[in-house]
């Protein structure tokens, strides 16, 4: 049944030693071992198995997806994927008439499907978003074959130590989309077994010939059964293809699908590289251990899990076997984002449970009591700067709590007067079907672009009609006056519902960053009650790891010479539309004056190219054994990962700061050209609060903070980088100083509260 060239198949039933015959061929599962060239043949065979393979690249099945099979005018069966990946075998002899009808579902984009004949011969292929209907009619043969490459079943070897030159010229291809880099036919296919390290990194690279590809990455049991894992276009140098893939199933058949970008043809090198196993044994940071008992983390709701989490604390190693001293206990976790969740390194929400499975609010790394917690990926930005710190960011996750985005708790009943008033937190990003309202207004620079806000707090499931319409309104009611004529009155413009100095502290560290998404789909607004001053605040701001470099993307996010507006961003093509409010604030000269004294002052402090350089280093010092474990365990460096980058790329860490520190320099130069406005003296809040000037005298282990510290309380605190309280000291009013100490070399973060709110704040570095 099986004609063999250069001792590539091993063939063996679950029987023994015999091979089966022609009308039980794929009756047992098959084992297919790469050691040469294969070619496929049946020797007489007129009936033998065919197989359906099914897959899903969200990992949900089909979502009422069907396929019929057909055998001369007979239903077969039905079928559809579940979960990732799914197959059926049925029977079929030479000369039969094969007719395959696909009905659709939801999420179409997700579903593919093959039809393999008994050489692993593809008779048909579609998706992503089958075609409906009749599929394909077509009949088969038992006594196909086919060619070195072609298919998956006839995959060549490839191992991590030697490169191959991959020549696709003539190649008709498979049919099988590899799901990017507008797939056309022209594929080739190479495998190895997935080794024990169950990480690779494969990449092409140029020989002179073509230079732009496409790599799919596929593993499964045989080369019948296979689940896609991975497909990239542009990841690579140039036009050429990067996958980088971790904790894949080790012994499972690993296959490599390599074309080129729309159809092209020509010559390629194809490199496989095992980057082994990260050791880790003691860390400067955190460590967090996740236990799922054998569960996977699914994308859509949570797991119960365990969680550990040990920390020696600042300037002392944390080791994998020291205690679990800051957490051990029940989680609920589940994987987190829309881009992000599709990264090798992904983000997690994580919920702090007891034993029972309710809320568990516990303080965790010196942050506040609460049960959300986030731990967001790194993966997009090799800086480890750009979402602050350490290799994952355990961080607070956005809601409304005393310790968080402190407004009023909002009850489900509490649907009139002064408690309907607040709190609400609302977001900007994509949306479903009822979990957000459309603004009355466009932008103004863009009269044809809906504007929508989702509901965070309450959330969607939660929220009253009433406070549905509440909200709503007051939105209404601030772009009212602030698309008016007399938008730039202080009582009746817009000043009296939109809180101004959030707004421009909000722009400056989205604009400083060049952050698009932080007006456009990363973007969050409060409103507390009107007892407690009732105006909509911009923030908390989230979300930087597409920030702070060159995209290649639309011209504001891609000025080499530091050049662009981010909150322009409707200007260029977009997955969602930015309420544009800025466009309009500008036009109020007040404003931009306000706009320039805050940022002139700033610049002094936390914006100066010595302060944010400070920052910077301090993080390469913390992370700097631990950045080589995550470059070993995903090796970016070099490349433009995710974000479609335009380079230039560190090909080492270092190399990697320097580049963001001159991207800083030449966008901090840009700004202070063009940031709007003349710094008049007017007075707006924090603009014109005097910040405390920071200095430590030499030879001297104390911190001193000096400056006028007007009508009190105060309270000035010194926390570590990870959130742990250091000092607290009270401040008396008038000027003066105070003095902290001694402290051993690390970064600090400084907090100045007046009334129990924080009026300045800023970061410092302590080096002996």
């Amino acid at each position: 049944m099986l004609s063999l060239h250069a001792g590539y198949v091993t063939a063996c039933s679950e029987a023994g030693g015999q091979a089966p015959g022609p009308r039980t061929m794929r009756g047992n599962r098959w084992a297919l071992v790469a050691a040469g060239m294969l070619m496929f043949g049946g020797v007489g065979a007129q009936c033998c198995d065919h197989t359906l393979s099914m897959q899903d690249s969200y990992g949900d099945g089909w979502n009422g997806g069907t396929l019929q099979v057909r055998v001369n005018g007979e239903l077969i069966g039905t079928f559809a994927a579940a979960g990732s990946a799914s197959q059926a075998v049925f029977e079929a002899c030479t000369g039969d008439a094969l007719e395959l009808i696909y009905a659709s579902g939801d999420w179409e984009e997700e579903n593919t499907y093959q039809v393999y004949g008994p050489a692993g011969n593809v008779l048909f292929a579609d998706g992503p978003t089958p075609a409906v209907g009749v599929a394909w009619t077509g009949s088969t043969d038992c006594a196909a074959t086919v060619d070195p490459a072609t298919v998956p079943c006839a995959a060549l070897p490839i191992d991590t130590t030697n490169c191959v030159l991959v020549d696709n010229t003539g190649v008709l291809g498979s049919g099988i989309s590899g799901g990017c880099a507008n797939y056309n036919g022209g594929d080739l296919w190479y495998g190895m077994v997935v080794p024990p390290s169950g990480n690779i990194v494969i990449t092409t690279q140029s020989t002179g010939g073509l230079d732009d590809t496409g790599v799919a990455l596929w593993t499964g049991p045989d080369c019948f059964n296979l689940t896609r894992r991975a497909c990239d276009d542009d990841s690579g140098e140039g036009f050429f293809s990067r996958i980088v893939a971790q904790e894949l199933p080790v012994g499972d058949l690993l296959l490599i699908q390599v074309y080129g970008y729309g159809g092209g043809t020509g010559a390629f090198e194809l490199c496989v590289e095992d980057p082994g196993t990260v050791q880790l044994e003691s860390s400067e940071l955190p460590i967090v251990l996740i236990h799922t008992n054998g569960q996977d983390i699914p994308f859509d709701g949570r797991i119960t899990a365990r969680m550990e989490m040990k920390y020696a604390g600042s300037g002392s190693l944390t080791f994998l076997n020291g205690p679990s001293n800051e957490y051990d206990g029940a989680v609920g976790i589940g994987i987190r984002g829309a881009t992000s969740a599709g990264y090798p390194q992904r983000p997690f929400n994580v919920e702090t449970r007891t034993a029972l499975g309710e809320n568990n609010n516990v303080p965790l790394l010196g942050m506040p009591e609460e049960n959300d917690w986030v731990l967001l990926s790194n993966f997009n930005d090799r800086s480890l700067v750009r979402n602050s710190l350490a290799i994952y960011t355990f961080s607070e996750s956005i809601k409304r709590d005393n310790g968080r985005v402190d407004i009023a708790r909002l009850d489900p009943d509490e649907l009139t007067g002064e408690p309907l008033s607040g709190g609400y937190i609302l977001e900007q990003n994509l949306r479903g079907p009822d979990n957000s309202f459309q603004s009355n207004f466009s932008p103004i620079d863009h009269p044809g672009l809906d504007v929508h806000f989702l509901y965070k707090y309450p959330e969607a499931d939660i929220i009253a009609p009433e406070q549905r319409a509440y909200i709503a309104s007051f939105v209404d009611s601030l772009e009212t006056a602030l698309y008016s004529p007399t938008f730039t009155d202080p009582v009746a413009g817009y000043r009296r519902y939109l809180d101004v100095p959030s707004f421009i502290t909000y722009f400056l560290v989205n604009e400083v960053a060049r952050n698009n998404d932080g007006f456009k789909k990363s973007v969050y607004f409060h409103k507390d009650r009107n007892s407690n001053g009732g105006k909509l605040k911009a923030g908390p701001v989230w979300d930087f790891d597409w920030a702070w470099k060159e995209i290649q993307e639309c011209d504001i996010v891609h000025g080499p010479n530091g050049s662009g507006w981010a909150h322009r961003i409707n200007d260029c093509p977009t997955d969602n539309n930015s309420t544009g409010w800025y466009i309009r604030l500008f036009q109020d000269s007040t404003f931009t004056s306000e706009l320039r004294c805050t940022y002139e002052l700033h610049r002094q402090g936390a914006l100066s190219e010595l302060s944010i350089n400070a920052y910077i280093d301090s993080v390469a010092a913390l992370v700097q054994n631990a950045q080589a474990r995550h470059f070993q365990k995903w090796p970016i460096l070099g490349v433009s990962g995710p974000a479609p980058e335009a380079g230039p790329f560190g090909a080492t860490y270092v190399e990697d700061l320097e580049i963001l520190k001159q991207w800083i320099a030449v966008r901090l130069a840009w700004l202070d050209d063009n940031i709007p406005g003349v710094c008049n003296g007017v007075s707006v809040g924090e603009a014109t609060r005097e910040l405390p000037r920071v200095f430590m005298p030499f030879g001297s282990d104390q911190l001193r903070f000096s400056g006028t510290w007007s009508n009190g309380p105060h309270e000035l605190v010194l926390l570590d980088m990870a959130g742990r309280m250091v000092n607290s000291i009270p401040v008396q009013p008038g000027r003066g100083e105070v003095s902290i100490g001694p402290l051993a070399s690390g970064t600090y973060l400084y907090t100045v509260l007046e009334g129990g709110a924080a009026v300045a704040h800023g970061k410092l570095v302590v080096a002996w």
